[in-house]
């Protein structure tokens, strides 16, 4: 009998959503769908690869002077009239608690967020978001990827399994925690990064890196 909320659930957040959805499915990275690899940059210390190292994207600025943000920073594009949903800057759509889906009713499009893992006992729902300017916070899972080809859509560029290092096409070069190897090995490149912020065990890796493709996250620092 359970399963009947969770379908209404599910239809609720789509309904919501599907105008939106339905011009642009296609072009979007399904969640735990891994695709084939694509190499984008064949050597890690390679001169193309230089590039990436030392350079950090910064986030949005919608005012002028420009103020900018660091990439585990992210912002509100859309927020479902039912408050159980809402879409970030990068087209990812993430389901939002329902306990605590009415605190998002307040929430406003362009908020700053953060996104980190679930530390909660006996949750279902993997992350949690943080709105940095009511510092608030509502457990989530992300439910559809970011735009395959969106102005802020992260991909793994180069993949050093060797040294547990990636570079982002963000220009971020990143140290894998040692704890998640495993996991990391499994990677590989082409698929889709989120990079959220560390709260849990290891805090000097204070990103979190979710894997759009593989639906699974690893610890990481930049370096």
């Amino acid at each position: 009998m359970k399963i009947f909320p969770k379908i209404f659930k599910l239809l609720a957040v789509f309904s919501i959503l599907a105008p939106t959805f339905l011009l642009a499915e296609g072009e979007r990275v399904l969640v735990g769908e891994p695709k084939e690899q694509i190499e984008v940059l064949d050597d890690f210390d390679s001169e193309e690869a230089s590039e990436f190292k030392d350079i950090t994207r910064s986030g949005f600025s919608n005012q002028y002077p420009p103020v900018y943000y660091p990439a585990s920073c992210h912002w509100i594009i859309k927020i479902s009239a039912l408050g159980d949903s809402l879409e970030i800057e990068d087209g990812s759509v993430w389901e939002l608690n329902s306990r605590d889906g009415h605190k998002a009713l307040y929430w406003r499009s362009r908020n700053p967020i953060m996104i980190t893992q679930n530390t909660s006992w006996f949750s279902n729902y993997k992350y949690r978001i943080l709105n940095q300017q009511s510092g608030e916070s509502i457990e989530s899972n992300l439910v559809l990827g970011p735009f395959a080809q969106g102005e802020y859509t992260n991909l793994i560029s180069i993949m050093d399994k060797h040294n547990g290092a990636l570079a982002l096409t963000d220009n971020s070069n990143l140290q894998i925690c040692s704890s998640d190897l495993k996991t990391f090995y499994n990677w590989s490149e082409g698929q889709s990064i989120i990079i959220g912020v560390n709260s849990g065990w290891h805090s000097h890796y204070d990103l979190i890196l979710i894997n759009v493709n593989m639906n699974d996250f690893v610890r990481a620092r930049q370096y």
